[in-house]
C-alpha cells in the first residue's frame, strides 16, 4: 500500500484535492436537495478539475520541463496559467449543462432532481477564482515534481554510494591466497610418492577451498559452522607442509554455530597465525582458535605462540580485514592484534546481528 502511495503520490493528491474541491462547489451551488444530485454535481466538478488539470500537465510537462529551468520557463508558465483561467468557466458550464441533460434522460421529471437551474458566472470574478486554483495547482505540481526529483536523486546517490562500497568490498573480500595454491599444489605432488590415497583426499579438499571461495564471491557473510569447515580444511592443506610443526585446537561455542560472519574471515586469520607465524618457525607451535558471546557480540580469538613475522604482506593483510570489516559493519565490528614473544592475540568482535547479502 505505501509502495503504491509513494509512486502515484501525484494522483492521489490530485483526486483527493479536486474531490474536495468539487464537493465544496457543487455544495455551493445549492442546486439539489438530493445527496444524488450532490453526488453528480461533485462528480462532474471532478471530472472537469481532473481533465482540465491533466491537460496543463500535459503541457507543463512537454514545454516547461524542470530540466533546464529559467526565466522563460517562468513566461511560459504564466502563459499557460492565463489560457487555462480563460477556457476553465467555459468548460465547466458547458460540461455542466451536458450533465443535466444526461439527468434527464436517466430521471423521471417527477424526481425533481435539480431544484434549480444552473447560472453561469459572469464577470471578473469567475476568472479570479480560476486564476487562484490553477495557480495553487500549479505551484502544487512543481512542488510535488521537486519533491519527487529530490527523492529520485536521493536513491541515486545511495545506489551510487552502495555501489561504490560494494566495489571496494570486492576488493577487500577475503580470498585464498595465490601462493598458498601453487605451494598446495606442490606439497600434494610430493604426497602422491608417500601416500596416494591422502594426496587424492587434499587435491579434493583443495578443490572444495577453492570452489568455495569463488560461490561465496558475492554474498557477505556465511554461517560460523560452514566457515569453520573451510577453515579446518586449509589447516589440514598447511599440516602437509608443516608436518609435525602444526597443532591446532578448537573451542567453538555451540551457540554461535550459526551466526553470520564474512566469508574466509577464519581462514585470513589462520594465514595470519601461519605464514606470519607458526609455518615460519623451526620448532612451529600451537594455534588456538575459540569463539563466544560476549557483551552481545560474536567473539573470535586466535592465539598462537610462535614468533610474529613482522611484514609488509602480513600489515597489508591486517589492514584488508580491518577495512572490509568496517565498510560491513561501520563501528560495530574490530580487529585487533596483540603479538608478544610467546603469545600471540587475533581478536575479530562482530555483531550478532546478520548482516544483509550485497546486492548483485
Amino acid at each position: 500500500m505505501l509502495k503504491f502511495l509513494s509512486k502515484n503520490l501525484f494522483w492521489v493528491l490530485q483526486l483527493l484535492g479536486w474531490g474536495g474541491l468539487s464537493f465544496f462547489f457543487a455544495y455551493a451551488a445549492n442546486l439539489s436537495e438530493k445527496p444524488i444530485g450532490l453526488f453528480i454535481l461533485t462528480l462532474g466538478n471532478l471530472v472537469v478539475f481532473v481533465g482540465v488539470s491533466s491537460l496543463l500537465r500535459l503541457v507543463l510537462k512537454k514545454f516547461v520541463p524542470l530540466q533546464g529551468f529559467n526565466s522563460f520557463s517562468v513566461l511560459k508558465i504564466v502563459i499557460a496559467i492565463l489560457i487555462t483561467t480563460l477556457i476553465f468557466p467555459t468548460v465547466a458550464y458547458y460540461f455542466g449543462y451536458l450533465i443535466g441533460k444526461l439527468t434527464k434522460l436517466l430521471f423521471d421529471d417527477s424526481f425533481n432532481l435539480f431544484s434549480k437551474k444552473p447560472k453561469e458566472a459572469t464577470g471578473f470574478g469567475k476568472y479570479l477564482v480560476y486564476f487562484v486554483i490553477v495557480t495553487g495547482w500549479t505551484i502544487f505540481y512543481y512542488i510535488i515534481k521537486l519533491l519527487r526529483q529530490s527523492n529520485d536523486e536521493r536513491l541515486n546517490r545511495l545506489k551510487l554510494k552502495d555501489q561504490v562500497r560494494q566495489a571496494q568490498l570486492n576488493t577487500l573480500k577475503g580470498h585464498i591466497n595465490p601462493q598458498f595454491i601453487f605451494s598446495s599444489l606442490n606439497n600434494i605432488k610430493g604426497l602422491m610418492l608417500e601416500d596416494v590415497s591422502k594426496s587424492r583426499a587434499m587435491l579434493t579438499t583443495l578443490s572444495e577451498m577453492l570452489r568455495y571461495s569463488l560461490t561465496k564471491n558475492n554474498i557477505n557473510a556465511v554461517a560460523l559452522s560452514e566457515e569453520l569447515e573451510i577453515a579446518k580444511n586449509y589447516i589440514a592443506i598447511l599440516e602437509i607442509e608443516g608436518r609435525e610443526r602444526l597443532k591446532m585446537n578448537f573451542e567453538i561455542a555451540p551457540e554461535t554455530l550459526q551466526l553470520q560472519i564474512p566469508p574466509l574471515l577464519l581462514t585470513n586469520l589462520i594465514e595470519l597465525a601461519t605464514r606470519f607465524g607458526v609455518l615460519n618457525s623451526k620448532e612451529g607451535g600451537e594455534i588456538f582458535l575459540g569463539t563466544e558471546i560476549k557483551n552481545d557480540s560474536l567473539r573470535i580469538a586466535l592465539i598462537h605462540n610462535a614468533k610474529a613475522l613482522i611484514s609488509k604482506p602480513r600489515q597489508v593483510l591486517e589492514n584488508t580485514l580491518k577495512q572490509r570489516l568496517k565498510l560491513l559493519y561501520g563501528a560495530n565490528a574490530s580487529f585487533m592484534a596483540n603479538y608478544e614473544i610467546d603469545k600471540n592475540t587475533l581478536t575479530v568482535l562482530l555483531p550478532i546481528n546478520p548482516i544483509k547479502k550485497a546486492i548483485a
